[in-house]
């Protein structure tokens, strides 16, 4: 494996003008394309590519390919600046939204603002068995951090350690997994991701098409990931893809419905405040006294609006 050691960043200005949009490939110098260390000016990983890591595993496990790609159909407008779209107001609404993109967010969450309990994502809880087949590629992502990253595998497992279990991939130092399919992100950062941890991501390929490259543009450095691919990352970095294209010029979920192709990444990572999260009964228990207080007041001001008539 090299070390690479770098010297220099792109211009703040330069990195403010990327953020949100799809890159190109003039906006790396550097691509990785055999097993990578590259540190940063003051010592700290950027990343750590492990070409072909993950094969051995998926080369056994079909499963996890299969349902990794049966999850193609969610989608989120939740995305923000990773879906290579600013965020645009809903009429009458203070939430804003972002470009439909086709990435599912699985395993566990910790309390939100309109959701202040602790939970398995929808789908998990309805797709226990299917999510159990992921197992085995989580746990090799895991210990390849363990392997690679020591000091951030250890900080990771310090607050699995003080989180209940019904929230972790066993043998893992994982809560929670995005899954994106066939769609090339916007320049971004990720949040809510544990601080002194770090990001795991991992690539399944199927059939032909051009770009997807993963661009740290601030450092101008990229990846080209293939099938099996693993690359250990410091994913509070910008980070974003080139635009992905099938031979026909198709891009995003259309060149999978032309040609077969497509490019599934997985990122597994722990969720900072899942440390706070009571076991799963407990916190499914104020879910419904949640929904039965919500139920009681909507009562309520159906009766008030009956009278009123």
């Amino acid at each position: 494996m090299i070390e690479m050691r770098l010297r220099s960043r792109t211009a703040p200005d330069t990195v403010a003008a990327q953020v949100g949009k799809v890159l190109t490939d003039a906006d790396h110098d550097v691509l990785l394309t055999g097993p990578a260390r590259v540190l940063m000016p003051d010592g700290r990983p950027l990343c750590v590519y492990l070409p072909g890591h993950l094969s051995p595993v998926l080369d056994r496990r079909p499963e996890v390919y299969e349902v990794l790609h049966g999850l193609r159909n969610l989608k989120s407008d939740n995305r923000g600046l990773a879906s290579g779209t600013r965020r645009r107001p809903i009429p009458g609404q203070k939430r804003t939204r972002a470009k439909r993109v086709a990435s599912a967010v699985i395993g566990s969450l910790e309390t939100a603002q309109r959701q202040t309990y602790c939970r398995l994502t929808a789908w998990t809880g309805d797709h226990l068995p299917a999510y159990e087949q992921l197992r085995p590629l989580l746990r090799s992502m895991s210990a390849a951090l363990a392997d690679h990253v020591p000091d951030r595998w250890a900080a990771q497992a310090e607050h699995v350690a003080r989180t209940h279990r019904d929230y972790i991939v066993p043998d893992t130092v994982f809560s929670t997994i995005t899954v994106n399919n066939t769609y090339s992100t916007g320049v971004h950062q990720d949040a809510g991701d544990l601080a002194a941890g770090f990001s795991t991501l991992a690539v399944l390929r199927r059939g032909a098409y051009t770009g997807g490259r993963l661009v740290f543009p601030e450092w101008r450095v990229s990846v080209d990931m293939a099938d099996g691919d693993l690359i250990l990352m410091d994913a509070h970095q910008w980070h974003g893809n080139t635009r992905m294209e099938c031979p026909h010029g198709l891009n995003d979920d259309r060149m999978r419905k032309c040609c077969g192709a497509e490019r599934i990444s997985v990122v597994a990572y722990f969720r900072e405040r899942m440390t706070g999260c009571g076991p799963l009964a407990e916190e499914a228990r104020k879910a419904e006294a949640i929904a039965e207080k919500r139920n009681t007041f909507a009562g309520k001001l159906t009766q008030a609006d009956l009278e009123r008539g």
